[in-house]
């Protein structure tokens, strides 16, 4: 038996736009159901057959149930199914489960087994019984949103968490530049000690909390480096700037003298006040670099924390790329081959670069490889903490992860926004560039954010990223 459900207007002023959620959209966001205002939200029955699937994914099964539980409190706000529910959102929106309403005219070539088939079905059907409403697909997934296209079917992507192009352009530029007059120079280097060196912060400079400049004299002549904290501009010296004794890396001497970036890179993650420190960067910039020398010089050197914890998500051929794998082995084992970054960077750094000298740091237990799906029973305590390829993650598993960070605990975050594994997430859209955006907005003495520009790999990688762009 068909399902009857009230979808029509009312008057003719009802210009209310009728959107049915994907699958991969409740995942990605369990309250997306409340992001739609006064609008009408449809779920597909078969979409809710799809999340059942997903409840003992050890990632996933989290946004699986949470889907479940708001919306069976959503559900007993109503008494019959074909009139739907209120969502409360503050804008009076509804809610409706849908079945059936398969349309007969789908494409023969396209099987409606297949669930994304199923969706532009009931979709073309709801559109045949309610020809005045707007009916819109929302969905993660590019193919989907291709063969709606083709279809004449209404389909967007899931924009809550997306920024423009502009904004993430933004994102990526040089340290900034500062002038300072001689009385600012005479006011900054009045005390003896170096480590008082520092003068009032001025608006003019539009630094944010723990942001670095290059300072320059009258003369238009580098002499040092600033670091703003709160009204204070901190002086500090671009040349002592190292960690374990590496100082920053110029590769391209024709087009640069200093590699600002790194500099204030470098002084943020040795800030044991900086409890957050977010990098973003193309590949070949120095992240995992800088972030690996500063957990080594901080837990084997200076003894700040007892341990380091390596995080980074697993993209694999599941759904969602959470897994990794039901292949022999333990999970230290499965991990290390998508570590290879880390352990190429602990092997580096250890004094004989040896295979046996690095697995000894891990099998010890002070170096820790973590699947993003086990964060939650993660021990955090005490921790020097690097997450990287953060942008193949979404938004709120990068939530499940800081909330779980202690005041003893120190966390790296990097990432390239242009390197996307995901297939359900974009560079406008992940883990990595949400951290950032949101610690630009909501800036405090323990965040740090740094932009490094500068590829310093090789002259060959190097090469490449110029000269090499498939596509063009």
């Amino acid at each position: 038996m068909e399902q009857k459900i009230d979808l029509n207007p009312k008057n003719e002023n009802d210009t209310r736009a009728c959107y049915i959620l994907d699958t991969n959209v409740l995942l990605h966001d369990p309250s997306a159901i409340f992001r739609f205002k006064e609008h009408i939200v449809l779920i597909p029955l078969f979409v809710l057959d799809e999340i059942d699937t997903k409840k003992k994914d050890p990632q996933l099964g989290y946004n699986a149930r949470d889907i479940s539980q708001k919306l069976e409190q959503l559900i007993q706000r109503g008494d019959n199914p074909e009139q739907g529910v209120n969502i409360p959102n503050g804008h009076d929106g509804h809610l409706y489960i849908v079945n059936n309403f398969m349309s007969e005219n789908l494409p023969a070539e396209l099987s409606t087994t297949y669930k994304d088939n199923a969706i532009l079905s009931q979709i073309m059907g709801l559109k045949e019984h309610f020809p005045k409403r707007n009916f819109i697909l929302i969905s993660k997934d590019r193919n989907l949103r291709i063969k709606s296209w083709a279809l004449q079917i209404p389909c967007e992507d899931y924009l809550h968490d997306k920024i423009s192009e502009e904004y993430l352009d933004s994102f990526f530029q040089p340290v900034k530049e500062i002038a300072l007059d001689e009385s600012e120079i005479n006011l900054l280097f009045k005390h003896k000690a170096s480590g008082d060196w520092e003068i009032p912060y001025r608006k003019k400079w539009r630094l944010n909390e723990n942001e670095g400049a290059a300072l320059f004299d009258p003369g238009n002549q580098f002499f040092g480096m600033g670091i703003r904290k709160g009204d204070r501009l901190k002086y500090f010296d671009y040349f002592s700037t190292k960690i374990l004794d590496m100082p920053p890396k110029v590769l391209d001497m024709e087009h640069y003298t200093y590699n600002f970036e790194q500099a204030v890179c470098m002084q943020q993650a040795m800030d044991d006040d900086i409890k957050i420190q977010i990098i973003i960067g193309k590949a070949g910039t120095g992240k995992t670099h800088i972030a690996m020398a500063a957990a080594l010089e901080k837990v084997f050197k200076e003894r700040k924390y007892d341990s380091i914890k390596l995080i980074k998500p697993v993209i694999t051929k599941s759904r969602l790329g959470e897994d990794i794998g039901f292949l022999p082995g333990s999970v230290k084992r499965k991990l290390l081959p998508k570590m290879r970054p880390f352990v190429e960077k602990l092997r580096l750094f250890t004094k004989d670069g040896s295979e046996e000298s690095y697995k000894k740091l891990i099998d010890s237990g002070v170096i820790e490889l973590l699947n993003l799906a086990d964060i939650r029973g993660a021990d955090l305590a005490n921790s020097f903490v690097i997450f990287d390829e953060a942008q193949n993650a979404n938004p709120f598993q990068m939530r499940t992860l800081g909330t779980r960070l202690g005041e003893d605990t120190k966390l790296i975050v990097l990432g390239d926004p242009t390197q996307i594994d995901s297939v359900y997430l974009d560079k406008f859209s992940n883990a990595l560039i949400y951290l950032y955006e949101s610690a630009l907005q909501n800036p405090t003495p323990f965040l740090a954010n740094i932009c490094l520009v500068q590829m310093v790999r090789s002259h060959t990688s190097q090469w490449f990223e110029k000269n090499f762009q498939p596509g063009r």
